[in-house]
């Protein structure tokens, strides 16, 4: 048994170097390909001997053996995603392009392929998961899976126990923050308030107004001596300036960047973000949702104007998973496994019965839990419907159930942004309107600046607010966190704010969507086989 593991580990931890090394010998072959052509070119102009053609001839006579070791990697590669990859239309574009071009698609594919194993890749990310949270989501799916169907989507939950570790936590708080105006003077106050830590993690900070409010909040907690720990995207925020992190560090807060590019890396780890928004405050407070940090998050840019999100502050057992993946993604970017007895506080309070289930899913985790939640709440619908999304990529699991659900009778709803923000992506989300239109589902643009919600609500009863939009990215590459939140009175705010999005919305209708010109055909041509490839 032993050897068969040890055997096993073997082949993860080759696969796991392959993905660094092989792409690194091809772009050597790549190059040598590139100057033994150029090379030969230079040697069939020269007309007389010169000291420099020996080099010439050099390269020139090895430049066919370096296109030979190209070509093989590209059907390497070939038969790898022949093999690896669900996506069977992804993996005859990608077979076709690397066998009948192999230099071209070999470039195309290092940038913009899938991995070739994202979960080895990811390996050392790999949730460790706490005594505490461990025994927790154990307990309690034994427990589950005795009840019978009652108030709550057992399947949901159960699904996103078994997928995410998830437990169902009942004593919490939670409010709900509509657009940066609400979000942010409750971030500021909570930070001011903090006693002992603060954990932040972040997709995008800006070094912009709001973002050096933050800032200074952070740099005084840590000279009264508190431990303030920030993780920050690299590639999100790519603008952030290092005077801005050098600013933090010296005032004693810890500052670690989420996988930095480097370039043996450069394709895999600018694929696979962590798009997640988290704050925990002594163990006790969290925030999580929607927005990043910056001034365009408060309707300060221009180009989007009104930027309309959702945020969630929560308060009780649930900030505790937050705890737990704050925790894992630090240990990923620093090294640090951090132990220290008041991470995980006992909770006296509050005495509010709000069910939530924080829920984190990303490339490190066998299945894709959030895009199961989903669907699992999809189905489970008896009413209505009603989503919130900057972008509709959903993949044919969730297009299907929605079709389902609307051809079933529900009231199915879907809120999408009128203006682009990623335009492959706008123009592939407008790809997905008539298909869902066709089956009844109702559309609608909202057009009053740009709407980055990431909300589902079920039947008034059960909704899901984070980061996670409606797309195979977020799905499937991306890591992203969502709180799933089984309560009438949360789902009936979320509503209201549905309601009031939708008078500042204009419906799609077939008809209109059969007058769409060419050009606009071919857009979400373009974006459809795009978001397709990613």
């Amino acid at each position: 048994m032993r050897l068969k593991e040890a055997l096993k580990a073997l082949k993860e931890r080759i696969f796991e170097e392959s993905s660094i090394l092989l792409p690194l010998l091809a772009v050597a072959l790549f190059a040598l390909y590139i100057v033994s052509a150029y090379c030969g070119l230079r040697l069939g102009e020269s007309g007389q001997a010169g000291s420099t053609d020996g080099i010439f001839a050099f390269f020139s006579a090895i430049g066919p053996y370096a296109g030979l070791f190209l070509t093989l990697y590209a059907v390497f590669a070939a038969v790898v995603i022949f093999f690896e990859n669900k996506n069977p239309d992804r993996t005859i574009a990608w077979m076709l392009i690397l066998l009948f071009l192999p230099v071209v698609g070999f470039v195309l594919y290092f940038l913009f392929g899938p991995n070739l194993n994202k979960r080895a890749a990811f390996r050392e990310l790999k949730h460790k998961k706490s005594a505490i949270m461990e025994r927790w989501a154990e307990d309690e799916l034994r427990a589950l899976e005795s009840m019978a169907a009652s108030v709550f989507p057992w399947k949901t939950v159960i699904s996103l126990l078994k997928t995410s570790m998830a437990p169902l936590t009942f004593r919490n708080a939670l409010e709900v923050l509509t657009n940066g105006d609400a979000t942010f003077p409750a971030i500021k106050s909570s930070l001011s308030e903090a006693e002992r830590f603060i954990h932040m993690e972040y997709f995008s900070i800006a070094n912009d107004g709001i973002g050096n409010e933050i800032r200074g909040i952070l740099e005084r907690k840590a000279k009264e001596g508190l431990r303030v720990r920030l993780i920050y995207d690299s590639v999100g925020s790519w603008n952030i300036g290092k005077d801005y992190i050098e600013s933090l560090k010296s005032a004693g807060v810890e500052v670690y960047p989420f996988a930095p590019i480097s370039l043996p890396m450069l394709r895999r780890k600018l694929n696979h973000r962590n798009h997640r928004k988290i704050i925990v405050i002594d163990g006790k407070v969290g925030f999580m949702g929607g927005l990043n940090i910056g001034d365009k998050y408060l309707s300060r840019d221009r180009r989007f104007g009104f930027w309309r999100d959702t945020h969630l502050k929560i308060e009780g057992e649930a900030v505790h998973k937050l705890q737990d993946v704050f925790l894992s993604d630090w240990r990923f970017c620093s090294g640090q496994d951090l132990d220290e007895p008041d991470l995980f506080p006992q909770m006296g309070g509050p005495s509010l019965w709000t069910p939530v289930q924080i829920v984190n899913s990303g490339p490190d985790l066998d299945l894709s839990p959030v895009m199961i939640g989903y669907f699992s709440l999809i189905a489970s619908a008896t009413e209505r419907i009603w989503i919130t999304t900057p972008y509709l990529v959903p993949g044919e699991s969730i297009k299907t159930a929605l079709k389902v659900a609307s051809l079933s009778g529900l009231d199915v709803r879907i809120i999408v942004p009128g203006l682009a923000d990623h335009i492959f992506v706008f123009w592939a989300s407008q790809a997905n309107i008539d298909d869902l239109l066709a089956a009844g589902v109702r559309i609608f643009s909202y057009n009053n600046g740009f709407i980055h919600s990431k909300v589902v609500i079920v039947d008034g009863k059960a909704a899901s607010v984070g980061t996670t939009n409606l797309d195979l990215r977020s799905f499937e590459i991306n890591f992203e966190i969502q709180a799933f939140i089984y309560n009438k009175e949360v789902a009936s705010r979320l509503e209201q704010d549905f309601m009031d999005d939708l008078t500042q919305c204009r419906e799609f209708t077939l008809e209109e969507r059969a007058r769409k010109p060419f050009v606009q055909k071919t857009k979400e041509a373009v974006g459809r086989l795009w978001t397709a490839q990613v």
